[in-house]
């Protein structure tokens, strides 16, 4: 995977970027860049569960090689994802909860091969059930049904109430907003481009409200006068994000 995801559109952009001289600054870094990541992994996790799952269904002679190489397979991609998520990456947004709530509910159906698969294996078994043709498809089908009704049940009406539900707004009380803006770079002020040009060209701030980028907030200036508190210094940044943290 790291060869077509990583590998070759760098080896591509680089080729870009030296053979046409036109391409340069931003152009040129976002040829160069990683692509951004997405939430193409809970597809892969989906397909593992439903492999895993089906394992069982064959004869046991290899369900532990293939466990082991699925095991294997896992570790591997996690040291994938750490290295690509801390060094590669621009940045990762997610914002909402619908694509993890949905991927929930398609576990539903999935899992529900499990008490498909015990129907199946224990079908005319010593002190079980013993059906035949149409009547053990029905029965196994039926298994599938029941388990992915209680278990869409389940997330709608039961899980809900395990969740934190509100924030104790006592806890934030004290935090201000340079406090925040001290260590987190995005801010009202400075991811509006109109804002930062009327900064610069219009009020002439010095320094001006430099415009946001994801990877280059290493350039951002400070200017507490206009709203601009990102500090760069390690003990500020550590103290702050630790109080304001520690509070919420």
């Amino acid at each position: 995977e790291g060869l077509p995801t990583m590998a070759v559109p760098y080896w591509m952009g680089r080729l870009i970027v030296k053979s046409h001289p036109e391409v340069r600054g931003l152009d040129a870094e976002g040829w160069l860049e990683m692509l951004p990541m997405d939430i193409g992994r809970y597809a892969d996790i989906l397909l593992n569960i439903i492999l895993g799952i089906l394992i069982f269904y064959f004869p046991g002679g290899y369900t532990w090689t293939l466990f082991l190489g699925m095991a294997a397979s896992h570790v591997w991609i996690y040291l994938f994802d750490y290295y690509k998520v801390l060094r590669q990456i621009p940045a990762v947004s997610y914002v909402e909860i619908d694509c993890e709530w949905w991927c929930q509910v398609l576990l539903a159906p999935i899992v529900s091969i499990i008490p498909a698969c015990i129907m199946f294996k224990t079908n005319c078994e010593p002190g079980c059930h013993c059906y035949k043709g149409p009547t053990l498809i029905a029965a196994c089908t039926l298994a599938a049904v029941v388990h992915t009704i209680f278990h869409v049940c389940f997330l709608k009406f039961v899980l809900p109430f395990c969740a934190v539900r509100s924030r104790d707004n006592a806890k934030l009380e004290g935090i201000t907003y340079k406090d925040c803006a001290t260590f987190l770079p995005a801010t009202w002020f400075n991811t509006n481009p109109v804002h930062c040009l009327r900064s610069k060209y219009v009020y002439e701030h010095n320094p001006p409200c430099d415009f946001y980028r994801c990877g280059r907030e290493e350039f951002m200036r400070a200017n507490p006068a206009i709203g601009c508190f990102l500090s760069h210094e390690i003990d500020t940044l550590v103290s702050v994000r630790s109080s304001c943290m520690g509070n919420s």
